[in-house]
């Protein structure tokens, strides 16, 4: 109950990038592709599983975005239930990995974000709590290994980073029983079931990564020491360090090469993603350690599970833990990072740092009111054309499904790169985000235009304090200049 009620708590949280999702999903739904605009298959989803379970959900009459943070927690009190159905955790141990699980904000606030999360939150505690009960038997039979195979196949389609977590433990666990034909028929499994999308997002999109990593290679991305603060500031927030000094790991039985393998594994495993997370985790829409959280139930269940007699007083420390960080992310911010000021992290930027979850409402709230607005001015226009917008924040587009949006993730193409300019001159609107960190620069390009005055007033205005106080608003022009984008990301754009 006490999750359920975080979860409440921080339900006006939502990220902006969960519209995006959906508009693929609402468009799946209509009979025109997983695509973002009508006409172009450009894959702009990180999350391949989400997309298609939203898809789902919007097939089946229900909205996309909204019934998916519904039943969003559930999916992670599935996970939680099975680890402890299969673990065994019981008494103490149980209200210390209950505590720094379920009561986290962090969890709770991604849970009802809007994105992958919560789904990659129950697969992995699935398969964690699966590897320690291979650990102790030290015996894997086909199925299991199957299950596992599925698991990480599943987490793969959440999301393709994962792989850093799962394949390490399974290629420990497939060298010590590669005698074995039903373990290698688990592993053709997963593979066959991962690359199933692989082939899809190839032939259909014509790539099998999703914009946002070319993107990142063509902008470049935050500075290292940005990610490096976010490790920190987690294993210290998520109380992680504090636990580790608990922990008493017991000795493997040599006898056992199968649990051997799974802790080697498992250590690989670790090691690989910390480095990962020395360099992404501090990166756009990272804030609110939103790399670690799909991965804080499987850590706190083999922390728990290796705490000796844990008393009651470690968990009554993290239970009050956990409710001043509560505290914290809904009345300072989001994404807490109290060592950015010790010297050497200072330097260190940490996104939307004291922005609430009611902050993150009044945008959404915000954008679906400018949207209604916008709507309504184009036909009143009475203008015989497509309506386009260029858009600093795509989910807007969710909104809008009768408009052609311009907007970084879905109009990249390899062939002509980001296209900003460009897609400034040729969209109807133009949102002049106050808060984005382009500062003017949609309005200044906007104003240049023939079809704009260089002294126009933004409409529908909206000031929000966001780190102070910020306008958005929109100018409106009636003759962009056509740019034609490819229907594929593997080609390339043309404007007259």
């Amino acid at each position: 109950m006490i999750y359920i009620g975080l979860c409440a708590l921080f339900w006006k949280f939502v990220a902006d990038d969960a519209y995006i999702v959906g508009r693929y999903a609402q468009n799946a739904a209509a009979g025109n592709g997983l695509v973002y605009n009508l006409g172009e298959q450009v894959s702009a989803l990180t999350s391949p599983l989400h997309g298609l379970l939203e898809s789902a959900l919007a097939v089946i009459g229900f909205d996309p975005v909204d019934s998916y943070r519904i039943i969003a927690p559930l999916l992670v009190l599935a996970g939680w239930l099975v680890a402890l159905r299969q673990t065994g955790i019981r008494a103490t141990a149980l209200v210390l990995f209950t505590a720094l699980s379920l009561f986290s904000p962090f969890l709770a606030l991604w849970t009802v974000g809007g994105l992958e999360t919560p789904l990659l939150v129950c697969l992995s505690t699935m398969l964690v709590a699966r590897l320690v009960l291979i650990k102790r038997a030290n015996h894997v039979s086909g199925r299991e290994f199957m299950v596992l195979g599925l698991l990480a196949a599943l987490m793969f389609l959440t999301r393709y980073d994962s792989v850093l977590v799962t394949v390490p433990v399974l290629l420990a666990i497939l060298i010590v029983e590669y005698r074995r034909p039903s373990i290698w028929a688990g592993a053709a499994f997963s593979l066959a079931l991962a690359s199933s999308w692989l082939l899809f997002a190839q032939l259909y999109y014509g790539d099998i990564f999703p914009t946002s990593y070319y993107i990142k290679l063509a902008i470049g991305g935050r500075a290292p020491i940005d990610s490096l603060s976010a490790l920190l500031n987690f294993g210290l927030l998520s109380g992680l360090f504090l636990i580790v000094l608990f922990v008493r790991p017991t000795a493997t039985d040599k006898r056992l090469p199968l649990s051997k393998a799974i802790m080697r594994g498992a250590t690989f495993s670790v090691i690989l993603f910390l480095l990962y997370a020395s360099r992404a985790s501090g990166q756009h829409m990272m804030f609110g350690y939103r790399l670690f959280v799909p991965y804080l139930m499987g850590a706190a269940l083999v922390l728990s599970l290796t705490v000796i007699n844990p008393r009651p007083a470690l968990s009554a420390l993290f239970v009050g833990w956990q409710a001043a960080m509560v505290a914290v992310v809904t009345f300072i911010g989001v994404n807490p990072a109290p060592l950015t000021r010790l010297p050497g992290l200072d330097r260190a930027y940490a996104e939307y740092e004291f922005l609430t979850p009611s902050d993150f409402r009044d945008w959404m709230v915000m954008i679906k009111d400018d949207a209604a607005e916008i709507a309504a001015h184009w036909a009143s226009q009475e203008l015989d054309a497509r309506p386009s917008i260029y858009l600093r924040s795509g989910g807007m587009g969710y909104h809008l499904p009768d408009f052609y949006v311009f907007e970084t993730l879905v109009s990249y193409r390899h062939g002509c790169g980001l296209q900003v300019a460009d897609s400034i001159a040729a969209s109807h609107y133009l949102q002049q985000l106050g808060f984005s960190l382009t500062g003017n620069m949609v309005q200044d390009l906007g104003r240049a235009r023939p079809d704009i005055a260089d002294d126009a007033e933004l409409l529908f205005a909206t000031t929000l304090d966001w780190d102070g106080p910020r306008v958005t608003g929109y100018l409106f022009g009636s003759e962009p200049t056509p740019l034609d984008l490819s229907a594929k990301l593997d080609a390339g754009c043309t404007s007259p």
